[in-house]
């Protein structure tokens, strides 16, 4: 769902420099599907096929691209070789490289090696990449195209995202399941008013039974019940615009195996981000709100009684705030860098006329 999103600027940069290109967006999950729908219009979104032999091979015949662009490092070994051989550009965007992903250079490194361009979010992802085995020629920095458009204007929530929610104190955003347990108790314990989003919308009937549980009355954003201190908001696409509904935000993700979800999101609005220990994701985002609004804390229970974020003073769900150095800091340099880097690639390699751009 977030890969749609950071996406998004990049397709309208595309559709803005060339209306003549057709463009065609494929996702792996039924939630980023979804997304891609809302945001894209008229883009026709697919299911990507299985990374085996014959799956890119057929899609690439049917679909016959100029150019195929990867976000984050998506680099299905198969996919790249299937584009080599079809004489088709290559890219990724948005480009992380995680010290994970080099334990595993032995199956990436030829894949790496082969790409045209690899647009990097921070220079120690692109420093990564050379490692992984990315040419230099082919590396650049850009920044990240999820906080393009983001922090520069927030989404606002709709109104009848705000009726369901009603007065909370704190938003939870991007809740894993491994931290459900420990951030229910949490919560649980401080008595506050949460809007409680979990990574997956499915996990929202598991989050209802674990309140009742801890004896805490909970509401699906979908069945909103007045009154419910706890409100699980079980739809895709509107975490960005919920944030702007508390004071205080608490970004989930970074106190379990994940490694951080994007904290640009509640930062834009203005809010006070609180986060845990685990950023191997979002290093830079961490560095760049560090006295500026972000609040790192060593586990949940860093909002136990007493040492909970209290409610200070409330913004008008959906104003816009003011944008602040760490706002400023954390964004990337926008989509136009990338619709320069995806141009230079037409004709790099023998892409075939009238294609797709992929």
């Amino acid at each position: 769902m977030g890969d749609a999103r950071a996406l998004a600027p990049l397709v309208a940069a595309l559709r803005a420099a060339r209306p003549d290109l057709r463009l065609l967006y494929t996702a792996w999950t039924t939630g980023g599907l979804a997304m891609a729908r809302q945001l894209f219009g008229d883009v026709p979104v697919h299911p990507v096929p299985i990374s085996v032999v014959w799956g890119p091979r057929r899609a690439l015949a049917a679909v016959r691209p100029r150019l195929v662009i990867w976000e984050y490092l998506e680099l299905w070994p198969a996919w790249v070789a299937a584009c080599r051989r079809a004489g088709v550009a290559t890219m990724v965007v948005d480009g992380r490289v995680s010290h994970r992903s080099l334990r595993i250079r032995p199956l990436l490194a030829r894949a790496a090696a082969s790409l045209d361009a690899f647009s990097a979010r921070s220079p120690g992802d692109a420093e990564r990449a050379a490692r992984l085995g990315v040419r230099p020629a082919a590396l650049r920095v850009d920044g990240n195209g999820k906080h393009d458009g983001v922090a520069v204007s927030p989404p606002s929530p709709a109104p009848d995202l705000a009726a369901a929610v009603g007065r909370v104190d704190v938003v939870v955003g991007s809740l894993h399941p491994d931290e459900e347990r420990a951030a229910l108790g949490a919560l649980a314990a401080t008595g506050l008013r949460a809007l409680i989003a979990p990574r997956y919308p499915r996990r929202a009937p598991a989050l209802l039974r674990q309140a009742a549980a801890l004896g805490v009355e909970a509401a699906r954003r979908t069945s909103p019940r007045p009154g419910a201190p706890w409100v699980v908001l079980d739809t895709v696409g509107e975490l960005a615009a919920a944030y702007a509904l508390a004071p205080v935000a608490i970004v989930a993700g970074s106190f379990g195996r994940r490694g951080g979800q994007t904290l640009v999101e509640p930062a834009a609005h203005g809010r006070p981000v609180i986060y845990g220990p685990a950023t191997a994701n979002i290093a830079e985002e961490a560095a760049a709100l560090a006295g500026q609004g972000g609040y790192p804390v060593a586990d949940w229970r860093g909002l136990r009684p007493g040492r909970a974020p209290r409610p200070g003073r409330r913004r008008r769900p959906g104003r816009p705030s003011r944008p602040s150095p760490a706002r400023r800091r954390a964004t990337s340099r926008g989509p136009s860098t990338c619709w320069r880097r995806a141009r230079a690639l037409r004709g790099l390699r023998r892409g075939r006329r009238g294609g797709r751009m992929m």
